[in-house]
């Protein structure tokens, strides 16, 4: 696919017109049309429906799966559960969590390093949206519930666009099940209680629409569903990699000496870990290896980009796997250079081409989040084992 997405551009330009199957589709590679997508015609364009089925599955709609004025009202209800203060208390839960793994944990197979770290990622979600515990893997007294694993660890799901199972097109990713009991008893206590625990949950009982309307039970049950599983996919493929990165080009050294230093002085609560090498290294392997190597979408209102018509209906490929190997933008891009996200002002991102968690308006809300909780984890467990044995795993 990447293959072939990358002679288009060569040959055709940045802004390339060409059918795959039956479907008319442009693919949008160059940092300037990036950007206008992106910001100037956001609003223009919608995500296709195999995309949120993916999101969605059995239960209702949320950030990632609503748009318009819709979105923008969840938005804007959203984004203070991920300032900089909850991404701070948050990092206390993941040391815990990380601590509580590496007790038992010991390496093994690649199958079973995921399993490990989407349990890891299960745990983590459970506390910070429900303030609930998995069960049988930690305290459970003091928590509003407990989730049985099956419904924190949810399913693997293949979606396609029309549903056709042989379309070129397939989005897997873990979603919710449609049984989640536990779940739904906890959001339906927390609406009755209206109580204040700290969690995503409370937020989104507690919020106001900018219109000061509240959220009703089925917004309040699709955002939570939707949010249990965010990371399930993002959080364990781009550690794996980043761990490859970190044996393959020789710096577990440097990391695990970062660790003895950062994790001493509880680094959990300390900006020092925004500004790490790790955490620079972390951004380095997820340029290699963005966790959406395709962005899609597809066109709502009609518009004209770089010459092209944008019909409604066109299906807009975007690839953040091309741009973050395109020497326009980056200097020996097939490199690990951490060192590229360590300057004060990183070049890397004034051009609109460093897109691992999306760009515009319709960015990951837990960007930040996500980034350092993947790169504090790899801190613990670098004090703990050599980096290069577990990606000799599998």
């Amino acid at each position: 696919m990447f293959g072939f997405l990358t002679a288009l551009g060569k040959q055709y330009g940045d802004v390339v017109a060409f059918d795959l199957g039956r479907s008319p589709c442009i693919l949008v590679n160059g940092a300037p049309q990036v950007r206008e997508l992106f910001f100037d015609r956001e609003t223009c364009l919608r995500k296709p429906e195999f995309v949120k089925d993916s999101n969605r599955g059995y239960w209702g709609d949320g950030l990632t799966t609503l748009e318009g004025a819709d979105w923008e009202a969840r938005r804007w209800v959203l984004r203070p559960s991920f300032g900089a203060r909850s991404v701070s208390l948050s990092l206390s839960l993941v040391a815990q969590f990380t601590a509580d793994l590496l007790k038992v944990w010991a390496p093994g197979s690649k199958a079973d390093l995921v399993k490990g770290l989407r349990i890891l990622t299960a745990r983590l979600a459970a506390r910070v949206v429900l303030d609930a515990e998995l069960e049988g893997y930690g305290p459970e007294e003091g928590r509003s519930g407990v989730l049985p694993l099956e419904e924190a660890y949810g399913e693997d799901y293949a979606s396609t666009p029309g549903g056709d199972p042989t379309a070129p097109l397939v989005m897997i990713r873990p979603r919710a099940p449609r049984r989640m009991d536990a779940t739904i008893r906890i959001i339906d206590d927390r609406i009755a209680s209206g109580e204040q625990r700290g969690d995503i949950l409370s937020d989104l009982v507690r919020a106001r629409y900018p219109d000061g309307e509240r959220l009703t039970r089925d917004e309040i049950v699709g955002e939570t569903m939707q949010l249990l599983y965010a990371g399930h996919l993002t959080i364990p493929t781009s550690l794996i990699n980043f761990w490859h990165d970190i044996a393959a080009n020789d710096i577990a050294t440097r990391i695990a000496a970062e660790a003895e230093h950062l994790c001493a002085t509880h680094v959990r609560l300390s900006a020092e870990l925004s500004r790490s090498y790790c955490v620079a290294a972390m951004k380095e392997s997820m340029r290699l290896h963005p966790p959406a190597p395709l962005l899609y979408r597809e066109v709502e209102n009609a518009f004209e980009l770089g010459g092209f018509e944008f019909a409604r209906d066109t299906a807009v490929w975007v690839s953040p796997q091309l741009l973050h190997n395109d020497a326009r933008y980056f200097q020996r891009p097939h490199q690990f250079l951490p060192e590229r996200f360590m300057e004060a002002r990183p070049a890397v991102t004034c051009g609109l081409i460093y897109l691992p968690f999306g760009a515009g308006r319709r960015a990951c809300v837990g960007n930040q989040l996500a980034v350092q909780q993947m790169s504090l984890i790899t801190l613990l467990l670098a004090r703990r084992f050599k980096i290069d044995s577990i990606t000799a795993c599998g």
